[in-house]
């Protein structure tokens, strides 16, 4: 831990038995630290004891207006419950579930009910704000994790327009692209602002493509999750031989409306395992106001939800005064956690009876996949775990097997390092890969002294 790219910075370690807990090496195990996104371990195992991995997020649906004969003269009617798991193909299941409750037809458009999230987009802790996927605004309804896809490659000549393109491809969205084909290599700008009459967003390109340059993808948010979604479901709908006249409205469901259907999401346990195999800052955070909601009811608050967790925190025996939870995916820089938390909390979510294997194998794998793909982890056989960085912050916690009867549980939070993000990250994986070397060597060593 004395290397050159953290020397001077903020350090905690803590490695202990996993199955037993005792304590194998520590380092300011109980500094408060910022986690960056190891917050996530803390969001994820308050959700698997809260609901079990098995849960399933409901959204309802409800008409207003009189159904005959397969027509709804009337409005069809979303009520968003907070869904993390939504994506095209879920919106593609609910068209065909209504289809088969004989819907054939919808007069008075889409209305969504945002009531549940209400206004709350972005935490107010996250400046300066992007328009990056993983800035993505929360919503009660929201699909496609409130991103999209991006493509843009080089015309068919010099000075041709650049070729651009969205998935999914939406009427929500509406193209134009500026840029031109030139010789060498290109300067792109994208720009995304919201339609003059609310219904959408338009997505620009400016600037230059390189005429020999490859198809490049771009990740980027939408800004109104409840309309991208409503967009994406109407026309899901229509692709099925649902028409759909009228608009699409946000706003509060009429008193009249009653419920004709509730669509099951995707599990709770597949949800954490995209929540921390890929680092979805969205999900984190849906699952932080949902939290919020399950232990003090609506409407959801980031405030609401932090003290739901604090109270979590202190049922699980891991309560700590120096503890801070701001936000659920760790992009808050007020977020305090010590390895000592971050240890426990593994060790918990890990040995739970009926969420223990899905939180396990949420953990990307080393040199493997998830935010572990391109680590330098191959001498560590197994090896899961957690990745963080914000700013000066960079942290890595997990589980590493010796063997098929010993595992061990750790954490390293760095704080402040002056090497940059890659050399840290060396540092943290030389640290591990030196920490399996040795206390393998040692439990091989113990085994063979023992032996008859």
């Amino acid at each position: 831990m004395g290397n050159a790219a953290i020397r001077g910075a903020r350090v905690g370690v803590l490695v202990a038995d996993l199955d037993t807990g005792q304590v194998l090496l520590q380092r300011r195990s109980g500094r408060a630290l910022v986690p960056a996104s190891n917050q996530k371990i803390l969001t994820a195992a308050a959700s698997l004891d809260v609901w079990g991995p098995a849960h399933r997020f409901e959204t309802p649906v409800l008409i207003d207006g009189e159904l005959a004969d397969g027509v709804l003269r009337g409005s069809l009617w979303i009520r968003g419950s907070g869904d993390p798991g939504l994506v095209s193909e879920s919106l593609w299941k609910l068209a065909e579930e209504l289809r088969l409750l004989g819907l054939r037809e919808v007069t008075g458009g889409i209305g969504v009910d945002r009531g549940l999230f209400e206004t709350l987009r972005h935490h107010p802790d996250w400046h300066p704000l992007s328009r990056r996927a993983y800035h993505a605004p929360n919503g009660a309804l929201a699909a496609n994790y409130s991103s999209f896809r991006i493509e843009v490659e080089p015309g068919p000549r010099v000075g041709a327009p650049a070729r651009l393109q969205v998935a999914p491809r939406t009427e929500y969205f509406r193209l134009r692209s500026d840029a031109r084909t030139v010789e060498g290599r290109g300067r792109l700008q994208i720009g995304i602002q919201p339609l003059a009459d609310g219904s959408g967003e338009r997505v620009r390109i400016a600037g230059s493509v390189g005429r020999g340059a490859g198809p490049e993808t771009y990740w980027r948010s939408v800004s109104m999750p409840e309309r991208y979604a409503a967009s994406l479901l109407r026309e899901q709908l229509e692709a099925q031989g649902v028409r759909v006249y009228g608009g699409i409205r946000i706003g509060p469901a009429p008193a009249s409306a009653r419920e004709i259907l509730r669509f099951s999401g995707d599990s709770l346990g597949n949800l954490v395992w995209k929540l921390n195999k890929n680092s979805n800052n969205f999900i984190a955070e849906q699952l932080f106001l949902l939290l919020g909601v399950e232990r003090f009811g609506t409407p959801a608050g980031w405030d609401k939800s932090g003290r739901a967790l604090a109270e979590w925190l202190e049922r699980a025996g891991l309560a700590d005064r120096r503890t801070v939870v701001a936000d659920g995916s760790g992009l808050s820089p007020r977020n305090r956690i010590s390895p000592r938390t971050l240890v426990g909390l593994i060790r918990g979510a890990a040995l739970a009876p009926a969420s223990g294997a899905e939180f396990q194998s949420s953990l990307p794998l080393g040199s493997l996949d998830g935010t572990l793909r391109d680590r330098r982890l191959e001498s560590v056989p197994g090896i899961r775990g957690k990745t963080g960085h914000l700013r000066a912050a960079s942290a890595l916690s997990g589980v590493i097997p010796l063997g098929p009867e010993r595992r061990l549980a750790f954490s390293v939070l760095v704080n402040g390092a002056r090497g940059d993000r890659a050399s840290v990250d060396a540092a943290i994986d030389g640290f591990v890969d030196s920490l399996a070397g040795s206390l393998g060597a040692a439990r091989e060593s113990a085994a063979a002294n023992s032996a008859p």
